[in-house]
């Protein structure tokens, strides 16, 4: 019999995919499990297939679902989740600043601070950026968040070479690492619902033609349906309001709920290619190159901590490399 902490661990999973997260979806698991536990059953057949029962979940939240785009995120999600990775380098950098400077402060210079907040805010639009805005309904404006990125990268490199690398000032270590610690854990805290307003994304524009064009954006970037599919699914909501001869608002009194009825219909919704398999593999690979240069370079010099580290991280980005190339056959047999 297959325990149920096999299926709490997929049912977990599948409500994560449709952005009902850790906090939000224990007391579901919780009376799951009481369930469980009277029926007698394998949980499969006491409570259905995870995903079943996650998509259970889901369709009793039709506005929060249509806040969410096809990861189940929100734009806000992914902000959060890039100032947490931010945290977590930060954590990094207090530790091994403090080991390279050895003492309990880690020395700042001109370059040093400009480069370091450049590259920060480069990850941080290159990490939330795209995601963010295609959540939001405005694809034609993700791609620019990676040149925006790109850019501050060569700042970020233009200053750590050529600034001054003159001492002009020290930042205590444990209060970089305190301040870090703090982040990340301000950003996993489950966070408050949003009421819908009036004029945001749920309701949409008055104007019809603002709202088509609305509607267009948010089946593109949110719910990653094709730009020629989207026109056409506009078109056919055009016909619809002008046959009705009222306003689109007055039909459709939810926008994103109409754009999610809509996106739930279409059997294939591949999204832009930089957020499929194949790009999240090469990125992975070229964190793994740049991290094995990087170790190969710290034993040749001698620098042994450095080199421990870059071997535990080469080893955890081979189980990742590892993971995303048997979960590609998986998704490719799984019938839809």
């Amino acid at each position: 019999m297959t325990t149920f902490d096999d299926w709490e661990t997929s049912a977990r999973w599948e409500m994560g995919e449709r952005g009902i997260g850790y906090h939000e979806a224990t007391p579901l698991i919780e009376e799951a499990r009481e369930h469980h536990a009277a029926s007698g059953q394998d949980p499969w057949a006491a409570l259905g297939p995870p995903a079943e029962f996650a998509a259970d979940v889901a369709a009793a939240r039709p506005a929060d679902q249509a806040r969410r785009d096809t990861h189940g995120r929100e734009p806000r999600d992914y902000l959060g989740d890039a100032v947490f990775g931010l945290g977590v380098i930060g954590v990094q950098i207090a530790v091994v600043g403090a080991i390279v400077a050895g003492g309990l402060t880690i020395p700042v210079t001109v370059a040093g601070l400009t480069g370091v907040v450049t590259a920060s805010a480069a990850a941080l639009v290159g990490w939330a950026g795209p995601g963010a805005l295609r959540a939001a309904g405005h694809p034609r404006l993700a791609p620019w968040a990676f040149v925006v990125s790109a850019i501050l990268i060569m700042l970020a490199g233009f200053a750590f070479v050529t600034l001054p690398k003159e001492r002009i000032g020290e930042v205590p270590a444990l209060l970089l690492l305190a301040a870090s610690v703090a982040v990340c854990w301000l950003t996993t805290r489950p966070g408050r619902p949003r009421a819908p307003r009036r004029g945001d994304a749920v309701d949409g524009p008055e104007d019809a033609e603002a709202w088509f064009t609305r509607l267009r954006a948010l089946l593109v970037g949110r719910f990653d349906i094709a730009p020629a599919r989207a026109g056409e699914l506009v078109a056919q909501a055009r016909a619809h309001v002008a046959a009705t001869g009222s306003r689109p608002c007055d039909e459709f009194p939810s926008l994103a709920g109409y754009a999610h009825d809509l996106a739930q219909s279409e059997p294939d919704r591949p999204g832009p290619w930089w957020r499929g398999d194949t790009a999240r593999l090469l990125v992975t690979a070229g964190v793994g190159i740049v991290f094995a240069v990087q170790t190969v370079e710290a034993a040749v010099n001698g620098v042994w901590w450095v080199t421990v580290c870059g071997v535990l991280a080469l080893i955890a980005i081979g189980f990742e490399l590892r993971d995303r190339l048997r979960a590609k056959p998986l998704r490719a047999a799984r019938p839809r």
